[in-house]
């Protein structure tokens, strides 16, 4: 199998395509890589250095297409402008055939804010990528933005007391019967996050343990699990809590203080060469 990621490169942070290529090509699944931007270090950091790989999108595709090539997968991650997302878009319209399954995680904002690089412009083309995903992949922020609400509106949410309405605002942005909608990372103030999987007829929530830290790279891993465990033939809500379980046990391996540097995932990868 053969999934194209399109998301940034940061040499710090573990986080978007070190985590896709890592993940995918563990599951055994062939990964593309179309990096989106280039970085010292993920945007997170006091500092860092990034360089724009807008032409690469477009130079991928039109040399993909010459090879004709097919995707099992397409996921798409961190885009820094409403440019990139144009051409992500270009490009989905080309490879996402009807068996391809295309996973969109609308990196935005967290933590009941959009991110520095987010604009009106960006979130118009990322509704255009989320209507013709399979599986889209938002936190409570980017829920949020997605539906038309104010992000800060996230931030009072707690699956406790707001499951329906978490349900219909996932409901409110899916364009067809066959979405799924997966909403990361949800509080559910008890040493426990939530992920709740929403399809258009139920919903199923996934618990995993939670330290009360937040980390880079955790959402990217998110991703990069879920798809390659659909491909490998999970149903998505048994894909969902791999997914979760994996993360849970990627933070537990975890020493790093500081949460730029992201999450010990390499310790669990190691883990199963060893079993």
């Amino acid at each position: 199998m053969r999934v194209a990621a399109i998301n940034d490169l940061s040499g710090f942070g573990k986080c978007s395509l070190i985590a896709d290529i890592s993940i995918l090509s563990s599951m055994g699944i062939e990964v593309c890589p179309v990096p989106t931007a280039v970085l010292t270090a993920q945007t997170g950091f006091p500092s860092y250095y990034m360089h724009e790989t807008e032409d690469m999108i477009g130079q991928s595709r039109k040399e993909w297409t010459q090879m004709g090539v097919h995707f099992d997968g397409i996921l798409t991650g961190y885009m820094p402008d409403e440019n990139v997302v144009s051409s992500v878009l270009d490009f989905t319209k080309s490879f996402a055939a009807k068996d391809t399954v295309l996973l969109v995680d609308p990196v935005m904002g967290d933590g009941g804010k959009p991110y520095p690089n987010y604009s009106k412009g960006m979130l118009e083309g990322i509704k255009e990528l989320v209507s013709k995903a399979d599986i889209i992949t938002p936190n409570l922020t980017e829920l949020y933005l997605l539906a038309g609400e104010a992000p800060e509106k996230a931030c009072e949410t707690n699956v406790a007391d707001n499951i329906e309405k978490i349900s219909g605002l996932a409901r409110s942005v899916m364009t067809g019967e066959n979405q799924n909608v997966v909403v990361t990372g949800i509080s559910s103030g008890q040493n426990e996050l939530i992920n709740l999987v929403v399809s258009s007829k139920e919903e199923h929530v996934i618990g995993c343990r939670y330290n009360g830290r937040s980390y880079s790279g955790t959402g990217d891993l998110f991703a990069a699990l879920l798809i390659g465990n659909i491909l490998n033939g999970k149903r998505i809500e048994d894909a969902a809590f791999r997914s979760a379980d994996f993360i849970s046990r990627a933070i537990a391996a975890t020493t790093e203080k500081d949460r730029n540097f992201g999450v010990n995932f390499e310790e669990v990868l190691k883990r199963r060469w060893e079993e």
